[in-house]
Formats: C-alpha cells, sequence, structure tokens
C-alpha cells in the first residue's frame, strides 16, 4: 500500500478531518482488509514508522485522533497537522479542539445539540448559553460546563462576541479567549 499520492487540489480543512475520521473507523473495522490497509498508512505518521501493520493492528486501541490529522496531513504534503492547517489559512474558529472539552469532562451536563448553525443560533438567541462547533455539528453548553473545564465563563469577552463561538460580534475577544483557552490545552 503505502502512502497515498499527493491530491491534484488541497483538501479543506474540514474534508480532512472527515478523512481522518474515516481512517479511525477503518483501523477499528471488523473488516480485516479495511483495517490492515489503515494500519499499513499509518505507518507514514512517525509515531508508527517502526512498526509493522500487524503492530500497528495490535495497538489500534492507542491510536488518536492526532495521529490520524498527521497522515492525512502527510498525505496532503505537509510535514504536520498544525503545517497544513497554516497552509489552508485556517481562521480561529477551527483551531479550537472541542472534543478535547468531552474529553477532559466526564461530568453529566446537557448540552443543547445542533445538526446546523442556523438551528444552534436560534437556540443561542432564544435561550443563551454558549455556542461552539463540534466536527459537522454545534452545540450549545451552559456556564457550570465550561466551569467544569477550568474555564472563566464569566469573562467579559464572551459577551463580547455574543456568546457565539462561531460567528462572534467581536473577532478580537475570540482571538482572547482562544490564547487562554489554548493555555488549558483546549487546541488541536
Amino acid at each position: 500500500m503505502g502512502i497515498h499520492p499527493r491530491a491534484a487540489a488541497p483538501l479543506s480543512l474540514r474534508e480532512c478531518k472527515v478523512r481522518a475520521s474515516f481512517l479511525l473507523k477503518d483501523l477499528l473495522s471488523a473488516d480485516t482488509a479495511r483495517s490492515a490497509r489503515a494500519a499499513e498508512r499509518l505507518r507514514a505518521v512517525p509515531a508508527f514508522a517502526a512498526l509493522t501493520a500487524a503492530e500497528v493492528l495490535a495497538r489500534r486501541e492507542s491510536v488518536r485522533r492526532k495521529h490520524a490529522l498527521a497522515l492525512i496531513a502527510h498525505e496532503q504534503g505537509h510535514a504536520s497537522w498544525v503545517a497544513l492547517r497554516q497552509a489552508l489559512g485556517e481562521e480561529a474558529s477551527a483551531r479550537l479542539d472541542t472534543e478535547a472539552f468531552f474529553l477532559k469532562n466526564r461530568g453529566a451536563f446537557l448540552n443543547r445539540w445542533f445538526a446546523t448553525y442556523a438551528e444552534a443560533l436560534v437556540s443561542l438567541r432564544e435561550k443563551g448559553g454558549y455556542l461552539f462547533p463540534f466536527r459537522e455539528q454545534f452545540f450549545i453548553c451552559e456556564a457550570e460546563f465550561l466551569r467544569a473545564l477550568g474555564v472563566d465563563f464569566k469573562d467579559p469577552d464572551w459577551e463580547r462576541m455574543g456568546f457565539n463561538w462561531v460567528e462572534p460580534l467581536e473577532p478580537s475577544a475570540r482571538d482572547r479567549l482562544e490564547q487562554k483557552l489554548t493555555a488549558l490545552g483546549y487546541t488541536g
């Protein structure tokens, strides 16, 4: 198998993330041919380069999203996921890793989930909260969710940005909050 050739046209950041998700699903698949192809591809990532495909498969439970993202970046001709993001001119909203919110917070919080941004925005306006992207979806959390993450939900920049990470009223407020969330380890 080996490394996939670089795509003729660069993929969008969203498409790269989708491909990374598919790679992880393939690796965990019960279809042995599918999982073997995924394991072979992952050998291009430095963390797995010294392993055989069979050894990668044996350790598949330890493969993380960051490894899949690194592989997709490599297949797109970039040295790292960060380099790919920079090359695509990624906006600040995409840098926040909201998946990390749920890895670090195992508490019982009832967030509101939406398939579209339009639905999330209506709910934000009607019921309040803090709106964030999550993969291809959107969610609104309450202040207690942020508090459990160690995030200052009373920071005045939340109000300056309209409590909306996706389309902030004041983008510089989101930039300041992103720096604080980065310091807490919530960036991808």
